[in-house]
């Protein structure tokens, strides 16, 4: 499956002289999951009622990236790296009123 490839290379230790290959591998697996949480979003705009198991697989990975998320923002944070949305609600919180996801 495509989802473990990327997160085989994603897990790889980052070694020097190979940033820029890891930063590219970086913006192509943000790039896959922008457009895979738009194609989402818009079936589920389409008012489709979801079974049990669905609703469970889709709330253990958005609870398993929200994890992830919070764990890279407290490392930043602890480094001392800026953090331009310190304060804000976990995974952008009510970001479909707001101009994140373009339609």
């Amino acid at each position: 499956m495509a989802h473990q490839a990327v997160e085989t290379r994603l897990a790889q230790p980052a070694c020097e002289g190979t940033d820029a290959k890891n930063h590219e591998e970086t913006d192509y697996t943000l790039r896959e999951f922008w457009r895979s949480t738009i194609t989402l979003r818009n079936v589920l705009d389409q008012g489709r009622s979801l079974n049990d198991l669905e609703l469970r697989l889709l709330e253990n990975h958005l609870h398993g990236l929200q994890k992830a998320y919070l764990g890279t923002k407290q490392k930043q944070n602890q480094r001392g790296l800026p953090i331009e949305s310190a304060g804000s609600h976990p995974l952008n919180h009510g970001a479909r009123s707001g101009p994140i996801l373009q339609r």
